[in-house]
């Protein structure tokens, strides 16, 4: 039995080691995760856990902290966790990486030891700990907890979080399992969390149950928890507050046997519990093999962080490596060993590839996120795509439910099941950009991709409006066509649906298909029927054709507003969400020196965007200019269509020292699933993907000396950047293997096939004429 297990553990390595190839096959010669803080962002807005993960694992164990309660804790607490809370009030499962909506934090398990706890609140339980003792890298987490007088450590695979405690006095160890806890919108509603839950003690070391938890979307886990210690005792605590929760909270007692060393695995899955043992029996070799665990995560880790080899300062090698780790933590594969998952409809389906991949913040991803897999990972990539056809594939179209009358691919997607989050289908561009990359998707062929692709841009549900669109050329705020058409964002729901319409306007070309090229063309050109040429701005409009007056350029608004305009922006935000035809947009507004002004106008501003109508501090802001939402992020290099490009240098150096550096709170922003990290890695580059499907890349301004990607290919591509320095940040020339551009972009092309991209600097006041 030991030897067939240990045959399909290799194989298991095997596997993995394939999905993440070591950078051009050799084993990495330095400890890349010594560059990744895994505590930046873990402070304000960044939302991200401090806890062990594998590379796209399913499970991420991670402290739960805790303070008194203040306006505005849900929103910091959304991953559960804020780097100067003065509390932990215990250890979960599941997390989400820089999301701006709670969700996760399944299973919190507290060990302590010489205390008695009156369980009647939850808080109760929390306990001060060593900031000092507090330590993490990808793979690893720990802490001391003062009053409990335990160390407890963390490490995982891809479906098994393992912990291990060290009690100060193991005679009286106790642990508190939690069943019913998961974060939420109001921590006074826990209670509320757990839908439906069954659990039962199957012998004296397992613990085996199911729970289906509410918040953003419904989501179903199995589990397997196992003790390495036999349970002494158990009890069933009442619930706190004398409210109904329909999961339990158990207190253990252990036979410790004068060990003070407890190990706890638990294996979890979203078909089964037999599949969650499955996962665990395929991944864990064991009791004591904890260090082995986290040796094994965090060479996998290691052959990912070496796909990039920076040469500069510490601080920067820090921002970049735990950028491109935050990059690694999703999509996450959500797959039991044999390839099965459960799908939005609740049915257990067999992933094509053997991977399902979900947690897909697509509407931030797209932008940058995205076309980064595809220079760093393109096989990786094809599995994204093949996991987003299998969810349409599966999906169940319910005529009687008009979000769900049509199918299309995810838009947000979490565990398999839609949130119905975001606006636009934005899964459209990174198909369609991996497409013309040459990355196609496995198990399916064009015509069911581009049909797909179709039925996304064309047929209705949920924020789509496209009976609306086809009909005025944009989108009414006083129209109803249908009860999906609400009136709330119809600017920025018009620009990045027909973004989309753009994306697979390229994919109908290639694939001959010239009418329905046409057709999606033409609606990628609305973005000028909501130009309000007076102002220079984009702006609502009536069915009547009238624009709306009297706007306040500064406020933020979004779906919570009626007739709202934007989507978590304001004007200035969306003025230049146009990616697919910045030329275009340029004409509109005047010319290049008109453009630059409303650039100007934007980074300059004396006044910052403002949410007026909800409790929500901004933060990351240049003016109007708010880099910690998405809708901005391509605007910085938009001064390099114009006669001044090195105002995007000038900014790109601001918001690379300013926004992000090497403590807690050094990302200005939610870090949306590898965004944020993305914009960063690729301003340290020296490019970015202004329109992020087709492979361009305007060229904007490297903030290191040097940099080399290991290519997926075998093939290398070098970014040097002569006389750079604290002074030297503007560019004066580029060169591409020796041969000068004369054009403000590089081809994916042109990186995939290796070779060196040269950067002459320059101090600001000499730039380039």
């Amino acid at each position: 039995m030991r030897s067939t297990k240990l045959t399909f553990y290799l194989l298991l390595i095997l596997l993995v080691s394939l999905l993440f190839p070591a950078c051009n096959s050799k084993q990495p010669e330095t400890d890349y995760t010594q560059y990744v803080n895994s505590f930046i962002g873990t402070q304000h807005e960044g939302h991200c856990f401090p806890g062990a993960t594998a590379p796209m694992g399913m499970v991420q164990p991670s402290p739960e902290s805790y303070n008194n309660h203040y306006p505005g804790y849900e929103m910091d607490h959304v991953t559960g966790y804020q780097y100067n809370d003065p509390w932990i009030w215990g250890f979960t499962q599941t997390h989400l990486n820089g999301v701006g909506c709670p969700s996760m934090s399944d299973i919190l398990l507290l060990p302590y030891c010489n205390n008695e706890i009156d369980p009647s609140l939850r808080s109760n339980f929390k306990s001060t700990y060593d900031k000092e003792s507090e330590y993490a890298t990808p793979s690893y987490y720990k802490v001391y907890l003062n009053n409990h007088h335990v160390n407890v450590e963390l490490t995982a695979t891809e479906r098994v979080a393992y912990h291990r405690y060290t009690f100060d006095n193991p005679e009286s160890a106790k642990l508190l399992i939690d069943l019913q806890y998961g974060v939420s919108w109001d921590i006074s509603t826990i209670s509320e969390n757990i839908i439906e839950a069954s659990q039962q003690f199957e012998d004296e070391y397992t613990l085996t149950g199911y729970r289906k938890a509410r918040e953003w979307t419904h989501r179903e886990l199995f589990y397997v928890i196992k003790f390495s210690k036999k349970i002494a005792n158990k009890k069933e605590l009442e619930t706190p507050e004398n409210k109904e929760e329909n999961a339990p909270r158990y207190l253990l007692d252990f036979n410790m046997d004068g060990n003070e060393k407890l190990e706890v695995q638990i294996g979890v899955s979203t078909v089964g519990i037999s599949e969650a043992k499955a996962n665990l029996d395929a991944e864990i070799d064991g009791w004591n093999t904890f260090d082995n665990v986290r040796e094994a995560t965090n060479k996998k880790w290691n052959d990912i962080l070496c796909k990039v080899e920076l040469k500069g300062d510490e601080e920067k090698k820090i921002a970049f490596y735990t950028s491109l780790y935050h990059l690694y933590i999703q999509p996450n594969n959500i797959a039991d060993i044999d390839g099965r998952y459960r799908s939005r409809e609740n049915n257990i389906e067999q992933a094509t590839g053997g991977e399902f991949f979900s947690t897909l913040s697509i509407w931030d991803t797209y932008r940058a996120a995205n076309p980064m897999y595809t220079i760093l990972s393109p096989d990786l990539v094809s599995k994204f795509l093949t996991s987003m056809m299998d969810s349409y594939r599966t999906m169940e179209p319910d005529p009687n439910n008009p979000r769900e009358a049509n199918k299309y691919l995810p838009r947000w997607q979490l565990w398999a099941k839609e949130t119905h989050t975001m606006v636009g289908n934005h899964a459209v561009p990174i198909f369609v950009d991996a497409w013309l990359k040459g990355i196609k998707t496995s198990g399916y062929s064009e015509e069911q991709v581009f049909e797909a692709i179709w039925n996304s841009v064309n047929k209705p549900h949920y924020r789509n409006h496209v009976a609306l669109v086809d009909s005025f050329g944009y989108i009414p705020y006083d129209v109803q066509l249908s009860s999906l058409d609400d009136g709330r964002e119809t600017v920025a729901r018009l620009l990045e649906n027909i973004y989309d319409d753009y994306c697979a306007a390229l994919l109908a070309k290639e694939l001959g298909k010239e009418d329905e090229f046409n057709f999606l063309m033409n609606r990628a050109g609305f973005y000028k029927n909501v130009h309000h040429t007076e102002s220079g701005f984009m702006r609502g409009k009536n069915a009547k054709g009238e624009f709306k007056t009297d706007v306040d350029l500064s406020e933020v608004v979004g779906e919570w507003l009626p007739e709202s305009d934007f989507t978590e922006g304001n004007a200035y935000h969306y003025q230049f969400h146009v990616q697919h035809d910045i030329p275009g947009l340029l004409e509109l507004m005047g010319g290049k020196e008109r453009f630059a002004q409303h650039l100007d106008s934007m980074f300059f501003s004396s006044e910052k965007p403002e949410v007026k109508t909800l409790v929500w501090n901004i933060h990351g802001t240049i003016g109007q200019y708010w880099h910690g939402n998405e809708p901005c992020h391509h605007v910085p290099y938009l001064y390099k269509y114009t006669h001044q490009p090195e105002k995007t240098d000038k900014l790109i150096r601001q918001l690379v020292d300013e926004f992000y550096y090497n403590k807690p709170d050094g990302l200005k922003g939610n870090d949306d699933c590898g965004q944020m990290s993305a914009w960063y890695m690729f301003a340290t580059l020296g490019f970015y993907p202004v329109n992020p499907c087709g492979g361009e890349y305007i060229i904007g301004a490297p903030q290191v000396s040097e940099a080399t990607i290991n290519l997926p290919n075998g093939k290398i591509f070098t970014v040097k950047a002569h006389n750079l320095s604290k002074e030297n940040y503007v560019v004066k020339s580029v060169q591409i293997n020796g041969k000068v551009i004369d054009r403000n972009y590089l081809t994916h092309s042109e990186i995939m096939n290796g070779g060196e991209l040269v950067f002459e600097m320059n101090h600001m006041n000499h730039h380039r004429k």
